[in-house]
Parts: C-alpha cells; structure tokens; sequence
C-alpha cells in the first residue's frame, strides 16, 4: 500500500488521499532540495513533502488567501515542520526572487474538481461556462511557476480532474511554448503498470484513489 500523509484543515485531523501522496512520490524530491508547493493549502504535499526529505531543505508553502496561510502554518507547526515557510502569493504573480531558484516545482492547480465528486458531491452543480475557463488560468499558472525552477530541476503538475482539457491539454500546451521542458518517466509502486509517458491519470475503481492527474516535466540543464 502507498504510504499515506496526515494534515490538518480547520483544525480537523484528516487524512490525505493516496493520489495526493503519490504525485508527491513522482516528484522524487531530494534530501536538502529547495521546493516550491504553489498552491498548497491546506498543506498536504508540503507535509508530504516535508516527510520525504526528513524534514531537510526548504519547502516554500504558498497560497493566495491568508487564512489559509494560517492552516499550512499551524499544521506544520503541530507536525513539528521546521522546514516549511508559508507565503501568501498568488500563484499567477511572478516573485523574481524565486526565479530557478527551486530544485522542485509542485504546481497543484485549481481544477473542475471532478475527481473527488465521490466526497463532494456539490462540485456537479458547478457553473459550466466557468469550468470552461479552467485550462487557461491552469496554463497560466504552469507557465508561471516553470520560471521558477532551476535548470535541471523537475516541474510537477497535478490535478483532482480526469478532465482531458485541464490535464493533458494544458501539458502539452505548456510544452508547445517551453521546448526547454520534457516529461519523465514516473516511478510508480508496483502495483501500476510501468510508465513511460510522464503523465498519469488515476480513475476512482481502478485503483482506490480520487481521480488525479500527475505529469511530472524536467527542465533541461542547458539548450
């Protein structure tokens, strides 16, 4: 069974969904790696993230809505994560001083959400024309946090959806316009195929997972 990560949420005890923690797995931080989780809250791929480094490095933590900034800050806190720093930052603004500055690159990006409809079943009364509108805000946003990431260093995308437009659409966009990134082969446990795509899509009843989208890129050392 894939390892799975414990967060917090409004002062609540959960636990994180196996998909969430394996995107995390696919990203293969390394020990000391300087990380940037772009829109982390609640905090459960920076805690993951935090697990897999034994705590070593920094792992930038950012979210566009302060009380949110509060739940990554307090569970970290209450996990005893000294290396996660939280940041209110809008995942669309650029920060020039993160420019490659990260070894690693986790862009979660808002989605339609269709994959965990299973535990919120609210998500199909969403506004479809507003749906519509998701691949470009989630292009725009790859495209962002790709500027963030060292050369050599891997950009992972992930999303709740198993919507074709907001995961390998938007993928293959971004990698039309930055021929400097490529997908990688993702290391999965045993219990998947084995993968040579880079990309990833996990269908609830297949596998007990939400459904989730993960590519994982790496960006070239030099052109």
């Amino acid at each position: 069974d894939i390892e799975q990560s414990k967060s917090f949420q409004d002062g609540l005890f959960y636990v994180q969904d196996t998909a969430a923690k394996l995107s995390v797995l696919c990203a293969e931080i390394p020990q000391g790696a300087t990380v940037l989780d772009a829109c982390a809250a609640p905090g459960g791929k920076s805690f993951a993230s935090a697990v897999s480094m034994k705590n070593s490095g920094c792992i930038h933590a950012c979210d566009v809505h302060p009380h949110k900034i509060n739940l990554i800050t307090s569970g970290a806190e209450r996990l005893g994560f000294n290396s996660i720093q939280s940041h209110l930052q809008d995942a669309t603004k650029v920060n020039p001083e993160w420019l490659e500055q990260m070894d690693v690159v986790i862009a979660d990006v808002p989605c339609s959400g269709y994959g965990i409809i299973r535990k919120k079943p609210d998500i199909r009364y969403k506004n479809i024309q507003q749906m519509a509108q998701l691949p470009e805000l989630q292009l725009e946003i790859l495209e962002n946090q790709a500027s963030y990431v060292k050369p050599g260093g891997v950009l992972l995308y992930s999303t709740c959806t198993l919507v074709y437009r907001e995961n390998e659409g938007v993928v293959k966009a971004f990698l039309k316009k930055h021929p400097e990134f490529s997908t990688e082969p993702l290391k999965l446990p045993d219990i998947f195929p084995k993968n040579t795509s880079g990309m990833l899509a996990l269908i609830p009843g297949e596998y007990d997972t939400d459904g989730f989208f993960i590519c994982r890129m790496r960006r070239k050392a030099c052109l």
